[in-house]
């Protein structure tokens, strides 16, 4: 797979088994990975930021270790997920990687430079759109497919043949990322403080009020799921909510319809989930076919409809600390009535639930903003990578 470009004088573009020691994967003994020995590197251990999430660990036993002659992690590797979902995606093993002792399975590659390139420069080009573009073309096989070792003759890479000046191209990179780092620190902050704040909102409207059972001001109907052969894509029947799988911020999305159903909520009502997760909600868009997953709770108009969505979403963790299950928690109708919450009166809830909007849609506007920003960081990042690779970030 090569590009025709005009080339920079004194840069190189070569197939990557040019650059490389070795192309290599692993692999896990009979039984797969275990709970303790040496850490085996899989393609969820890979983050999409260059980085890696060690927190779902799984091993392998130190004397299988002893035996592999392919696939141990060594420092300043560039690891790649060979096949699934996730193929293409890249990490880089610097001195910060906490295992002294680690193997890759038999999901992921390792890459490891040879003396004509930069190990952090081979693993930015193919971090890079143009690296991860070519990794994905590579892609064979029938359904999420995967590479293999044709990559070595299909990737090129493309590098000044000077080594201090790939040195160069990277601290360059890193200088640009480091500060991109702090920008998405900051409004990472931001979202946080938002979040903060539209909790204070809720609790300040209310925190007061007169403390009832929940199923004494409103009536509450739990879901029944019909069986599976009554669902639909056609629109034939009712819209069927089984779970928060459609929820939308206020509205769900109508994806599933049934025409046989036992339960039913109204235009309006309140549609909570009540089974893994607790406490998610949104309002009925129209009348529609609950499942087990959803309980509604009756509202007899819109003013009733936004005070229990805004109640409830106020309530979320206390109602989630009410289920109960080990496979999958769930909270019993008996739990929900029984559920003691403020309510203001009656005449405040217009003027409150205004209150909410008000403040919310400010709130709205700023973490729009500030998504919008974050979005933006991740455009300049692939920016920066591309103006490096063209030879236009370095002089």
């Amino acid at each position: 797979m090569t590009q025709q470009i005009n080339l920079l004088q004194n840069w190189n573009q070569e197939n990557l088994k040019e650059v490389l020691l070795t192309l290599e994967s692993g692999g896990r003994p009979t039984g797969g990975a275990q709970k303790e020995g040496i850490p085996s590197i899989g393609g969820e251990h890979l983050n999409y930021n260059g980085k890696f999430n060690f927190e779902t660990m799984k091993f392998i036993p130190e004397d299988y270790f002893k035996s592999m002659n392919k696939g141990i992690i060594k420092e300043d590797d560039v690891l790649i997920v060979k096949d699934g979902a996730t193929t293409g995606k890249t990490s880089f093993v610097d001195n910060n990687f906490p295992y002294e002792k680690s193997a890759v399975n038999e999901h992921v590659f390792i890459a490891r430079a040879n003396e004509k390139i930069s190990p952090k420069y081979l693993f930015y080009f193919l971090y890079s759109i143009e690296g991860q573009d070519q990794l994905k073309k590579a892609i064979t096989g029938s359904a999420q497919g995967g590479i293999n070792l044709s990559i070595l003759d299909k990737i090129y890479v493309r590098f000044p043949s000077s080594l201090p000046l790939q040195s160069r191209i990277v601290s360059a990179i890193e200088t640009q990322f480091t500060g991109l780092d702090d920008a998405v620190k900051s409004l990472k902050a931001v979202k946080q403080k938002i979040q903060l704040y539209r909790k204070a909102v809720l609790k300040k409207a209310f925190e007061k009020g007169e403390e009832v059972e929940l199923g004494k001001i409103f009536e509450i109907i739990m879901g029944q799921s019909p069986p599976s052969e009554f669902y639909n894509r056609n629109k034939k029947g009712k819209p069927f909510f089984q779970g928060k799988k459609e929820f939308g911020n206020r509205y769900p999305r109508i994806e599933i319809w049934t025409e046989k159903y036992n339960k039913e909520a109204e235009k309006g009502d309140l549609l909570l989930s009540i089974r893994a997760p607790i406490g998610p909600c949104n309002i009925a868009p129209e009348k529609c076919a609950i499942g087990r997953g959803i309980a509604a709770i009756k509202a007899n108009n819109e003013t009733e409809s936004l005070l229990l969505f805004y109640l409830v979403k106020f309530n979320a963790q206390r109602l989630d600390s009410k289920g109960t299950g080990t496979t999958f928690k769930a909270i019993s109708k008996t739990s929900l009535n029984s559920f003691l919450t403020n309510i203001p009166p009656k005449k405040d809830w217009e003027k409150i639930i205004s209150a909410i909007e008000s403040s919310f849609s400010v709130i709205d506007k700023v973490e729009e903003i500030v998504d919008n920003s974050l979005k933006k960081t991740e455009q300049l990042r692939k920016s920066i990578l591309k103006v490096a690779f063209e030879g236009r970030l370095v002089k």
